[in-house]
């Protein structure tokens, strides 16, 4: 292939044909047509319709391109460009290369045990860092590796203020059927990811969708997945009160998609809809007085419950993209993970996540996919969160305009 260019360049390119192989193979040829290099790195989202060959689909697409960093993952949502696809066979891929930029896929599996078990010595060996890391991209495995415990591992094991972006994956319905791919080795289990270092620049936009209603609480009892006791009364009990105290507005969008949202840091007095972790409420359980919750939540935890409402989550991604407007560097492209909790039901159109991202930020090539939990830094640290978009935008760290590069879509 072609040397590689002078500046930073990134090309997404979504195809929908049924066929794994003529997708991966178009997908291949244009990728290469419009790099004209073999590139630093290439991330692939693939619909389900294609888990049963996307190895063999990343394999021609390193064929075409040359032999370099690559990951792919299984989703039930993928984003591409401005557009979001949740039904139907779609393979998007994006690819980036820049003289100063270094690409590192990683991975874990389930020989590694739980993120529990990952010593910071095992993560450091597999992100092999030979400078500081601009960026961690990261896909988990919601069954393997669904926990605080992954984005804990991997933070601990880099400089304190990395950037760790990405997400759960979702569309498996059980453990085994999510697939991952990174470079040639395949699993269906743990995490796989991209470290970046070098000349680039990766500026994280954050959104949420929760809105905080009802005073705050102190979590007094608590065990496994059940919270008990809200300020020394029956959890489930506080929570009807909370509901009977609101407009029938709130009250119906409370009782219909009950959340809790965890207060990040706890001596902050003014808190903003950044400052709180969300977690979907699963059961009230009236008799036992529980309310219960995937991962629970400690014992001396201060929550507040959230409304989640389609009008906070377009008015937060507006006011995130406001704010990465200011950055007079130009954005090359852009990767997301949005919640499966998002979608046209929420925000009341298809696609919308991906379309204000594409269009606030120059139409330059995206792709992402549909996260069980995304993974962004709050509070200054990165953690696993719910109900929100988590993006990244990058950037060359000259204030230099990148070759002039933008979305291919295949006919």
């Amino acid at each position: 292939m072609a040397p590689s260019t002078d500046q930073f360049k990134a090309i997404s390119v979504v195809d929908r044909h049924a066929d794994t192989r003529t997708a991966a193979l178009t997908i291949g040829d244009h990728l290469a047509e419009s790099l004209g290099c073999s590139p630093s790195a290439t991330i692939v989202i693939a619909s389900f319709h294609h888990a049963a060959a996307l190895p063999e689909a990343i394999s021609s697409i390193q064929g075409v391109l040359g032999p370099h960093p690559i990951l792919a993952a299984t989703s039930c949502g993928v984003l591409a460009d401005g557009q979001e696809h949740h039904s139907g066979p779609t393979l998007a891929a994006f690819s980036f290369e820049g003289p100063g930029v270094r690409a590192r896929s990683f991975r874990f599996d389930h020989r590694d045990g739980p993120p529990e078990a990952w010593s910071r010595t095992l993560v450091r060996s597999r992100l092999r860092p030979a400078s500081p890391p601009r960026l961690l991209f990261v896909m988990a495995d919601p069954f393997t590796a669904g926990s605080e415990s992954v984005v804990r591992a991997l933070d601990h094991a880099t400089p304190a203020g990395t950037p760790i972006v990405g997400g759960l994956v979702t569309g498996g319905s059980q453990p085994g059927t999510n697939v991952f791919v990174t470079d040639d080795a395949v699993a269906n289990s743990g995490a796989i990811g991209l470290v970046l270092e070098g000349d680039v620049v990766a500026s994280p936009i954050i959104a949420h969708a929760g809105r905080a209603v009802g005073p705050a609480l102190v979590v007094t009892g608590s065990d496994q997945n059940a919270v008990r006791q809200l300020n020394g009364r029956p959890a489930a009990q506080v929570f009807d009160e909370l509901l009977a105290s609101l407009n029938n507005q709130d009250r119906t969008l409370l009782a219909d998609r009950p959340v809790v949202g965890i207060v990040v840091d706890g001596h902050r007095t003014h808190l903003g809809r950044g400052d709180y972790l969300l977690r979907p409420m699963t059961t009230v359980d009236r008799n036992g007085g529980s309310l219960l919750l995937p991962g629970g939540v400690p014992r001396g935890s201060t929550i507040r419950f959230q409304v989640i409402e389609g009008a906070t989550a377009r008015e937060d991604l507006a006011m995130a993209l406001d704010l990465a407007s200011l950055d007079e560097r130009p954005v090359a492209g852009i990767l997301a993970a949005s919640s499966v909790g998002r979608g046209p039901q929420l925000l009341g159109e298809t696609g919308h996540d991906a379309a204000r991202l594409h269009e606030r930020l120059d139409g330059v090539p995206l792709v992402g996919f549909v996260a069980a939990a995304e993974i962004g830094d709050i509070r200054g640290e990165p953690r696993l969160a719910g109900m929100g978009l988590s993006a990244v935008a990058l950037r060359p760290s000259q204030k230099s305009h990148p070759r002039e590069a933008g979305p291919v879509q295949p006919m």
